[in-house]
């Protein structure tokens, strides 16, 4: 038992030595960069109550939260994120102050997420935060901060992306969405997941203009860095206001010699609800999320009772730390698929050889090679079990992944979902003999056999609505309601030959299947114009021949 207590628990690590060395000689650095412009420390508490992260102020969902009770019976939570913290005290500290406030942090932050998979659940982040100042100016300090930040701690490849969040907010205003359904379409927009966009819009009564301009604000194969584009789509006051403020910070920057390190885009777009204005990300390739969040919050203030404008970001130490590790690692010259073994990775394959992208190598079947390359064309091929491939996209290892939709959905992986690829095409069922359909009508507590359980888990609790249990099955899962092990199965049917032969019958659809290209976000922005090319050739391929 002792030996046991010597490891620390899912999510968190002991830092010591050389590597601490290293970590605490980038915080200095930084540090001093964020003083050099005024900013003065602040430290806040490691928890507070539960209220100072709830949904309308933090940026972590409250099942995500650390949570647990004090002697009163108040509910505590140990701080997800600096913001709302810093918010709290400037309200109570400097209600009366006009004057821009500038404050900067340096401590752990806690996330209790179990969609992590693996990732660090407490990580160090450096911060500053600007108040009562409304300028573009004060835009353009944050965004040249975060250069000098980066490039002080020896990170020379990186890329900055802002956008607005005013320009999302006006367009939903104008199409008239509901505040749940804008939810649900700004979760999907800022990870470019484009095929979810496309379903859901599919089931709203918006204009065909509408529904046009917000599934290109996920398509990114769409161009909104160019201003004049961005405004020509936008046809109301609010979009266009966040049109001009973001042209008016280009030119700041432009005139401050930032250009290099950043990128406009207006189909940019936070999860988050409290920011409202310019939204910004640093990237650096190797390191599957950004290494700094930032934005304009002017109305977050108000929540603890004090209006003033305000802007800040945070930088991801342990996130940097891999950046930089990575920076010189050649990595940067090649575009890297991950497939998924067989027909998926061969029909692929087919569909890039009519766009000129081959590999000779992997054509050989006696090769025991794992990683195929095309020098000339710079890129790189490798197959893998098909679970596997959103988890290779999510972390960097690949830039795109090629998968079927069962897999996305079911490893919950942070990828962005661009293309249906139209192959592979199949559906998840909910099966089981005749006499068990009757057990779907009334919501009562059954047994469900699956090799998917995160599938089955949201199909019944979230869309039927009725308690079930779940048993976890990695072989023939038709054997489950024959052995009577359970009384169904949520499975993948393509033609419904086993099923049928087994006395097993489709009883309920859960949703249609096919094979679908992800990307990582980060090579998303990094690589960005190879992979806009890429995925807009496909789908002029798989359009032309779906006809």
């Amino acid at each position: 038992m002792s030996k046991r207590l010597l490891h620390t628990p899912d999510g968190v690590r002991d830092l010591y030595g050389t590597e601490f060395g290293r970590k605490l000689e980038i915080q200095k650095q930084i540090m001093s960069r964020m003083q050099s412009y005024g900013y003065q420390e602040i430290q806040t508490p490691t928890f507070e109550y539960l209220d100072v992260y709830s949904k309308e102020i933090g940026t972590t969902p409250t099942r995500d939260l650390y949570k647990f009770f004090d002697k009163e019976g108040h509910t505590l939570a140990l701080r997800p994120d600096f913001t709302p913290s810093v918010a709290r005290c400037v309200a109570k500290y400097f209600m009366e102050e006009t004057k821009p406030i500038r404050l900067c942090y340096v401590g752990n932050t806690f996330t209790n997420s179990s969609l992590l998979q693996g990732k660090l659940k407490e990580v160090t982040q450096m911060g500053v935060e600007l108040i009562n100042d409304t300028s573009v100016e004060a835009d353009a300090e944050m965004i040249q901060l975060v250069v000098e930040s980066l490039k002080s701690s020896g990170l020379t490849n990186f890329k900055i992306i802002i956008g607005e969040a005013e320009y999302f907010e006006g367009i939903c205003e104008k199409a008239g969405l509901d505040r749940d359904i804008i939810s649900e379409l700004r979760s999907y927009v800022s990870d470019k997941n484009y095929m979810p966009v496309c379903e859901l819009l599919e089931q709203q009564p918006l204009s065909a203009s509408s529904k046009e301009i917000i599934r290109k604000m996920a398509d990114i194969t769409s161009d909104f860095s160019d201003f004049n584009v961005a405004r020509a789509l936008a046809d109301n006051p609010r979009s266009l206001a966040a049109v001009d403020r973001l042209e008016h910070l280009s030119q700041v920057l432009k005139d401050n010699q930032m250009e290099e390190y950043v990128s406009f885009d207006l189909s940019m777009v936070s999860e988050y609800t409290y920011y409202t204005g310019i939204i910004f990300k640093a990237y650096s390739r190797g390191v599957g999320s950004p290494l700094v969040s930032g934005g304009r919050y002017d109305k977050l203030l108000h929540r603890f009772g004090k209006d003033a404008a305000a802007i800040g970001f945070a930088v991801v130490i342990d996130e940097l730390m891999a950046a930089l590790s990575r920076q010189d690692s050649g990595k940067d010259q090649y575009l890297t698929f991950a497939l998924g073994k067989g027909r998926l990775a061969q029909k692929t394959l087919e569909l890039l050889e009519q766009m000129g992208i081959t590999c000779e190598e992997m054509k050989d079947k006696s090769s025991r090679k794992l990683i195929f390359v095309n020098e000339e064309l710079k890129v790189r091929f490798f197959l893998s079990k098909g679970p596997d491939v959103p988890t290779y996209v999510e972390y960097g290892a690949a830039d795109i992944g090629v998968v079927g939709k069962d897999t996305i959905e079911e490893e919950q992986r942070n990828v962005c979902e661009v293309l249906d690829l139209g192959f592979g095409k199949c559906r998840m069922c909910v099966c089981g003999p005749a006499s068990a359909r009757e057990l779907l009508q009334h919501h009562e507590r059954i047994r469900v056999a699956s090799k998917y359980p995160e599938m089955a888990k949201d199909y019944f609790y979230n869309k039927k609505h009725q308690t079930i249990d779940i048993i976890k099955l990695n072989g023939s899962v038709e054997l489950g309601p024959i052995m009577e092990l359970s009384d169904v199965i949520v499975d993948i049917v393509e033609t419904g030959s086993t099923l049928k032969e087994n006395g097993l019958e489709v009883l309920e659809e859960i949703c249609p299947l096919s094979a679908r290209v992800i990307v990582n976000p980060v090579s998303m922005q990094m690589q960005s114009a190879r992979i806009k090319e890429l995925i807009g050739k496909l789908r002029d391929i798989v359009a032309t021949e779906s006809k």
